[in-house]
């Protein structure tokens, strides 16, 4: 059970730093967030900077859940898996509420 958990978690810690990482794409961000402004330079620090501590985090678990070698090829699929699944949520959200605007 314990596997289950730090594996769900690995994802979770790499799919939000996906998000921290579109979030700083001023598409993303007038798309997702605002669109009548980009967003401010301090924003876009911080959320680069969130990104980066859950990446390091990320390959924390993974490392101790599988050793040095298994542990970093397993943080580079879990970086992969979380970098589709947040490409896939944007275009989703996107599609979704420009047709739910577009019908509004």
């Amino acid at each position: 059970m314990a596997d289950a958990l730090s594996l769900s978690g690995l994802f979770g810690l790499c799919y939000l730093a996906f998000v921290a990482l579109a979030l700083t794409v001023e598409r993303h961000w007038c798309d997702l967030i605002d669109s009548r402004r980009a967003p401010p330079r301090r924003t876009v620090f911080r959320l680069r900077l969130a990104a980066l501590l859950c990446m390091a985090a990320a390959l924390s678990v993974a490392v101790r859940e599988g050793g040095t070698a298994f542990g970093i090829l397993l943080w580079v699929l879990a970086l992969s898996a979380g970098a589709l699944a947040v490409a896939a949520t944007v275009t989703w959200k996107t599609r979704n509420g420009k047709a739910g605007a577009a019908r509004g």
